[in-house]
């Protein structure tokens, strides 16, 4: 299937480079021919032995093969026709290319090689009215449309227009918005290899006509064998080509980087040795070394045949762009040219003419050649050609494939060690390719920066700043700066199409692929590739030069008055920055919101937050080493569009049942910008950009919704307070925790409340805290009262008075005294007895502990928070003074105020010491007086009174403590011990 693909390939890349921008057409056709070579080696593997036999290819041209026709002959074993595969080739081309999707039926258009898809599967719906929505759904999709709108509100809407880099990936958009120089295109047809190969041999001929570079071959004379052993040293040496000079090595490695075959390089460099004799006037151009490369290489110097047609067509080529197209004007002899060249190009009469044929050609060509480069110098520089400025975007293109070479073809976005004897190696071929010292460092310049945003490697970033200083420190004399404004490009940028010279041209591409990606740099940084945006804005403000955005003055914040042009520039950057981050955060909200069923509000503000913390992380400290204000400047831009959208949602008719969480989320992300500009900036918050901080006024619209939510939950709470102590049966919770499980029910409950009342995120104020103490102490003192009233009178317990003395005195000492009756108790009050048994009353003196302790632990936690409550409304009045001037915030309530509120936690606490007093009291009697009152009359009464002694129930006493001292805490054992000896005297 790979295989396939790569045989299909290049035809799709070839109708896409047909409808695609002149600005992209040089790295398409880079890739184009990049495919166009493996295409050919593919198709040449597998017709090398199609229909069992050998297929001579030499005169096939692979190019025009039909990819479909040539698999079928493989699959059949068919014998291979070429007129054949050519007519195949052309009648596929004329349909759309059919994609190997699982459906079978998506294909590319000729006008946008994507992918369109399968056609509609369902039938299209009838023409007529629509039923009548729901009502919910009516709502839910006013709610999106109402988000939608944020798309195209102001700020927001600017973002469209950059090419719609929200729905793109980081490393495709650099790989889009890789541009060119805008070099006029040229006419003949040359591929990336072709520029490659003759910028390789203008480096041979330059090393040979500077005497840099030697070439010499064995002199192969028939000796008698016994004279072969008497050769000298540097005889034998010559047995093969000698480059015994310091360029050796250099041209080694840059034939190696440059990808030029051994065998191409010998033929090469054996037919430019002589090159000094084809020079004019002195002086060497490009179509010299053609004609010296077409005049001294036959046809039996090459491997292959088909390497030798490649290789005269790219000559022929050449010598068309540079003297046909490029002159057509200046000479008379153009059309004699064409035909001369056309011979040239048909590679099988070349083959087959006499030599004098050929010698005659060539000499008509290097005669208007000479007649082209005598005209008059334009410039008068030093050693200037004709061809210097009639084909700088020739010789140019040259020299970025002569630059190439120092980048390390096996580490990417390398620079090989010997990059600058490559670099000194190549100001040879300056002279020929017309190149000076400022061009070479725009080109160089501009072949780092194209490999760093290829690679995206620092260092490649870094020299491409340190080039472009030197390159700002020239200052060339009237005659250079006239020949480098003759280097004329087409340019596009800022809103505004036109030429500029190569350098500026050069300058200003980077400058605008930089600030692309500036203006988006949320989407393309982050804290790990911090220092790439470093350096990258340094490139920016380096590149600079009166550049102005069309759109500056319809941003949403604009500069101050006696702005910088460097400040004015970041300042543009980071906002146009984070309209687009807000863009994409906005839909990747109403995204999430479909699926996580919150709306987008709530979202939105959670992504602007993360968003906000990258800014005064990543971003903002770099910033403002150039631009104070950035911070500030993010800040309110974030702040701005949020409130926007807040705003938008806050006129609505009704407000969704998610009101709360909004405000919630929308006041946490207000404090995040007002705490990041205290952290900033400090108590000297003044600045013009504070007219635009529109604070959201949270609190009018959050304040009654707090209220009706701390009441419904106050009932919620009293109701399973009432619920859970009217099951309780007093049993303890746990071996260590021997309290009752209703009352830590109820504080769970409570401590519940609490978390969700301070992590609102909403403006709370002292009304609302009161409402929560008060809402507090309802619960606690319903469930208090329930335990008092399950109590009865320590009375009830006592026994009736003895027999000697249970007459009762009358007033009248005559009067008959009456028997005093004993009373019986209410089925009422004998059940409550029955549940008041001691283990039970323990639990409950240790659940009327726990309620004193919880309550000190509620009111510190409470007192906490209400602090952290503080900071975030003085927050917020930090913000309201820097939009009023200076005005003064809202006062605070005092600590002392704040205290008074808590009192109404001490009528718990004396509730519970009074219910905690009465069943102190009423345990000791309750131990004595009634568990232990048969043993008692046994042991004290009912015997003689001798054997009436305390020893006799003293073990009882002690299994009673022991039970209290097992089930009691520590802080209430001793009172609840001493009630029991205090009811034990009593009895005595």
């Amino acid at each position: 299937p790979r295989s396939l693909l790569l045989l299909r390939a290049p035809e799709t890349l070839e109708r896409f480079c047909a409808a695609a921008a002149a600005a992209a057409m040089d790295s398409a056709a880079s890739l184009l021919e990049a495919y166009r070579r493996d295409r050919r080696r593919l198709l040449g593997f597998l017709l090398s032995s199609a229909g069992g036999r050998a297929v001579d290819l030499s005169r096939v041209d692979l190019d025009a093969v039909s990819a479909d026709y040539a698999l079928d002959c493989v699959a059949s074993g068919a014998q291979f026709d070429a007129s054949e595969a050519t007519r195949r080739y052309f009648d596929d081309r004329r349909y759309p290319i059919m994609t190997s999707s699982p459906s079978g039926n998506s294909y590319f258009l000729l006008s946008r090689p994507e992918g369109s898809g399968s056609p509609p599967k369902k039938v299209a719906p009838d023409i007529g009215p629509e039923p009548p929505a729901e009502e919910n759904s009516s709502r839910a999709r006013k709610h999106s449309d109402s988000f939608e709108v944020a798309v195209n509100i102001q700020g927001a809407s600017y973002v469209l227009k950059d090419l719609n880099l929200a729905n793109t990936s980081p490393q495709h958009a650099k790989e889009m918005d890789l541009l060119s120089l805008g070099l006029p295109r040229l006419n003949a047809e040359l591929s990336d290899d072709d520029l490659r190969e003759t910028a390789y041999e203008v480096l041979l001929a330059s090393l040979f006509v500077s005497g840099k570079l030697y070439f010499a071959e064995e002199k192969r004379e028939k000796k008698p064998k016994f004279l072969k052993g008497l050769r000298s040293k540097t005889e034998g040496s010559n047995s093969a080509p000698q480059m015994e000079n310091y360029y050796t090595h250099h041209l080694d490695l840059i034939r190696v980087q440059m990808e030029i075959s051994e065998s191409m390089d010998t033929l090469a460099k054996r037919a430019l040795r002589r090159i000094g004799s084809k020079m004019v006037q002195g002086q060497l151009d490009v179509p010299c070394i053609s004609l010296q490369l077409l005049s001294s290489v036959g046809k039996f110097d090459f491997p292959t045949e088909r390497l030798r047609v490649q290789w005269q067509r790219r000559q022929a080529n050449v010598l068309e762009e540079l003297l046909l197209f490029s002159a057509s004007r200046e000479c008379s002899m153009s059309e004699t040219l064409r035909i001369v060249l056309s011979k040239l190009k048909n590679t099988e009469d070349w083959v087959v003419s006499v030599p004098d044929g050929r010698i005659e050609v060539l000499t008509i060509i290097e005669r208007y050649n000479t007649r082209l480069s005598a005209a008059p110098k334009k410039f008068g520089l030093k050693g200037e050609t004709y061809h210097w400025t009639q084909s700088y975007h020739f010789n140019s293109r040259l020299y970025e494939k002569l630059l190439s070479s120092v980048f390390d073809m096996l580490e990417d976005g390398q620079l090989v060690e010997e990059a600058d004897e490559i670099l000194e190696t190549m100001k040879l071929t300056w002279p020929i390719l017309g190149i000076t010292q400022k061009l070479h460092d725009a080109l160089y310049a501009w072949a780092l920066f194209q490999k760093f945003a290829q690679t995206g490697e620092i260092l490649l970033l870094k020299q491409t700043d340190l080039q472009i200083q030197k390159l700002k420190l020239h200052n060339n004399v009237r005659e250079a700066e006239l020949y480098i404004d003759s280097f004329v490009c087409s340019v596009e940028g800022f809103g505004s199409n036109g030429t500029l010279n190569l350098v500026d041209s050069a300058l200003l591409k980077i400058n605008m692929w930089c600030h692309r990606q500036l203006k988006n740099y949320h989407l393309y940084f982050s804290q790990a590739n911090c220092s790439i945006f470093e350096s990258m804005l340094n490139l920016v403000l380096l590149t600079a030069a009166n550049l102005t955005d069309d759109d500056e003055e319809a941003m949403l914040i604009g500069t101050s008055l006696g702005s910088t042009p460097e400040s004015t520039l970041i300042h543009i950057l980071v906002v146009r920055s984070i309209q687009a981050a807000y863009k994409n955060a906005l839909i990747s909200a109403d995204g999430q919101s479909k699926a996580e069923f919150k709306h987008p509000l709530i979202l939105l503000a959670s992504e602007l937050k993360l968003l906000v913390e990258k800014e005064c992380s990543a971003f903002s400290p770099v910033l403002h080493k150039y631009y104070p204000e950035a911070g500030r400047v993010a800040l309110t831009v974030f702040h701005l569009l949020y409130g926007q959208q807040l705003e938008l949602f806050l006129e609505g008719s009704d407000h969704s049942e998610s009101l709360k969480e909004i405000l919630g989320a929308s006041n946490s992300f207000e404090l995040c910008i007002a705490q990041k500009l205290y952290s900033m900036y400090g108590e000297a918050a003044g600045s013009s950009l504070s007219n635009f901080l529109k604070p959201y006024m949270i609190d009018r619209f959050s304040s009654p919704i707090i209220l009706q939510w701390l009441h419904a939950q106050h009932e919620n709470v009293l109701e399973w307070t009432k619920r859970t102590i009217e099951i309780e049966d007093w049993e303890p919770l746990s071996v260590h925790r021997k309290l009752a499980t209703s009352m830590v029910e109820v504080f769970r409950i409570v401590e519940e409340t609490i978390d969700q009342f301070f992590n609102s995120s909403l403006p709370l104020d002292i009304v609302h805290l009161r409402s929560l103490l008060i809402g507090i102490t309802s619960s606690l003192q319903v469930y208090l009262l329930h335990m008092e009233n399950q109590q009865v009178s320590r009375a009830t317990l006592l026994p009736v008075a003895p027999v000697l003395t249970r007459y009762a005195e009358s007033v009248n000492p005559f009067a008959k005294r009456k028997l005093i009756e004993p009373a019986v108790r209410e089925e009422k009050v004998a059940n409550k007895l029955n549940n008041l048994t001691v283990p039970k009353l323990c639990v409950k003196l240790n659940t009327l502990q726990y309620i004193r302790d919880q309550l000190d632990t509620i009111e510190e936690g409470i007192k906490q928070s209400w602090v952290d409550v503080q900071s975030a409304v003085g927050l917020l009045d930090y913000l309201s003074c820097m939009t009023s001037e200076g005005a003064t915030s809202k006062s605070s309530p005092s600590d002392e105020s704040i205290d008074e509120l808590f009192t109404i936690f001490d009528d718990v606490r004396r509730t519970a010491v009074n219910i905690t007093d009465t069943i102190l009291n009423f345990i000791g009697t309750r131990a004595v007086f009634w568990d232990m009152r048969d043993l008692l009359l046994f042991s004290l009464y009912r015997t003689s009174v001798e054997s009436a002694r305390m020893e006799i129930f003293i073990p009882t006493i002690e299994q009673v403590l022991d039970q209290v001292c097992d089930l009691i805490v520590d802080v209430l054992r001793d009172r609840v011990v001493l009630r029991v000896f205090q009811a034990c005297m009593v009895y005595v």
